[in-house]
């Protein structure tokens, strides 16, 4: 018996490593339809392996396996808000800025800890659907407002392809998202659909951490971020 159950043990472990394979040697492209007040736009995430990088104008966002890293460049504002004499912050750089994140064993175990406050994921098994031509999975999203509310939503997310999890779209998510809708408190829906999975030629050096960033604790881009609004404000007074 014991035998038997040592063999089942295995032969669980090969299948459970070939999927983990299977799921970081895939290299290439995924192309989303973002809908919002009646607008639509295309942005595309590119993996490869387990690797993801998401760019836009000023955000660099690149996912290493369980580390993610967040570069924004603030010059342009910094800059603005110096030249009309509202910058106030002690912070005295140039605003290119690096966040290092790592998700840790303790953070991935609660992510499935029913809850009434902050979030977690509730994975529906059985359910699954076919979008851009790969098998989707179900999720709930369980997220709650100040009220503990439960303003979460259904999503569909695929295991087979890129990092193991998700730190772009659905942070902490144990897959890669291809369709879900967020709803505002409102009424204003964003919604997200994979429209394209393709295989693509990439090196790896697309994947890189851009050049001239600097780290700094997530506490300090906190404050930074408020002093820009701050300066905002006070320009528009």
């Amino acid at each position: 018996m014991k035998k038997t159950f040592k063999l089942l043990a295995i032969a669980a472990f090969a299948l459970a490593f070939q999927t983990l394979s299977a799921q970081n040697k895939f290299i290439g492209s995924v192309k989303y339809n973002i809908e919002a007040a009646g607008k639509t736009q295309e942005v595309s995430l590119k993996i490869y392996e387990d690797n993801a990088l998401f760019k836009t104008e000023g955000s660099h966002i690149l996912i290493r396996g369980r580390k993610f890293y967040t570069a924004q460049d603030f010059s342009q504002y910094i800059g603005y808000l110096k030249s009309n004499d509202v910058w106030d912050s002690p912070y005295e750089g140039d605003g290119k800025i690096l966040i290092k994140h790592e998700l840790e064993q303790k953070d991935i175990d609660s992510l499935t800890i029913p809850c009434t406050e902050g979030f977690y994921f509730e994975y529906i098994d059985g359910e699954t659907k076919e979008i851009a031509g790969w098998t989707a999975k179900k999720v709930r999203y369980h997220i709650f407002n100040d009220e503990g509310e439960d303003k979460g939503f259904e999503a569909w997310y695929t295991d087979e392809i890129g990092p193991e999890y998700d730190f772009i779209m659905l942070q902490g998510l144990r897959g890669l998202p291809l369709e879900f809708t967020i709803t505002s408190e409102d009424g204003s829906k964003v919604s997200y659909r994979a429209i394209e999975i393709k295989k693509e030629k990439l090196k790896d050096t697309e994947f890189l951490l851009p050049a001239g960033f600097k780290e700094l604790p997530e506490e300090e881009l906190n404050g930074i971020i408020q002093a820009i609004q701050e300066g905002i404000e006070l320009l528009n007074m």
